[in-house]
């Protein structure tokens, strides 16, 4: 299951609703995912953090956020 989170500046490309983001561990890390909130239909896996990239699950959220900046608002 995943659980997400509401971006602060990101909006769906496709509504200009808030995105939120969520992820799902794996073996080896852990998968990124945004979808808008509003549920228009705009889901996209965003990327992948590595367990040997994070020591605390509050970076891994750090990390989560950073890739939805792409569809950040001026």
């Amino acid at each position: 299951m995943i659980t997400f989170r509401k971006h602060d500046t990101a909006t769906c490309p496709d509504c200009g609703s808030s995105l939120v983001y969520g992820t799902k561990e794996e073996s080896s890390g852990w998968k990124v995912f945004y979808e808008c909130n509003d549920r228009c239909g705009f889901e996209q896996m965003t990327g992948w953090v590595k367990l040997s990239e994070v020591d605390h699950r509050d970076e891994l959220q750090k990390h989560a956020r950073e890739m939805g900046e792409r569809w950040a608002g001026p």
